[in-house]
């Protein structure tokens, strides 16, 4: 392919212009608030690029909001390398009305008892199979940006993995096409079972 070279800096952008918002803060300061319709894949995870490759679209304009330039530029250093070369800018200090209200286990317990939700595992499918919650939908977090929106039926969704990262992701990315998605953010499925709770394997 054609030679690419180094990015130029990121330049402060005052309104998104259409682009996708990309949100590389950690979790717990996206669930605090965060611009509306975006997408929260922390910089300070591991793979970030990946995890952010599986989430965006290839044709995607990306306008990164981070805690501080640094952050920012780290993360589109880290999209560049893995071909995301459409950087619309970074977001210094934007409105950030939307919040996010984590799952805890405990009021996951509930729900699930009371089937007041739709229970999203994104784990991969031979990570379910180690043991799942019974009644949980199986839909890896790479996929939800094209099939997010018809999972819902109509009713609150909570996303749940190992130990929290990327139900993160899973969550916000249905948040941004509109569905109510919480993330269990504070463990995962094997602090499910650890607590006592029964889950269902799969007999090879």
């Amino acid at each position: 392919g054609p030679f690419v070279g180094e990015p130029p800096r990121l330049e402060s952008i005052g309104t998104t212009d259409g682009a996708v918002v990309l949100d590389v803060r950690d979790a717990e300061l996206f669930a605090g608030g965060h611009i509306s319709g975006a997408i929260n894949v922390p910089v300070s995870s591991s793979a970030f690029g990946t995890k952010a490759g599986f989430v965006l679209h290839p044709d995607d304009r990306v306008a990164i909001h981070a805690a501080s330039p640094d952050e920012a530029e780290r993360a589109a250093g880290r999209l560049h390398a893995v071909g995301f070369l459409n950087l619309a800018g970074r977001l210094d200090d934007p409105e950030t009305p939307a919040k996010t209200d984590p799952v805890e286990l405990d009021e996951l317990e509930r729900l699930v008892s009371d089937d007041a939700v739709v229970l999203l595992d994104v784990r991969e499918k031979d990570e379910r199979d180690d043991g799942y919650i019974a009644g949980s939908v199986n839909v890896p977090y790479r996929l939800l940006r094209d099939l997010g929106g018809d999972l819902s039926e109509g009713r609150p969704v909570v996303t749940i993995c190992d130990s929290g990262a990327r139900a993160g992701i899973a969550a916000s990315v249905l948040a941004a096409q509109g569905v109510d998605a919480r993330p269990v953010l504070h463990g995962g499925v094997p602090d499910w079972a650890e607590s006592g709770h029964d889950t269902v394997q799969f007999r090879r």
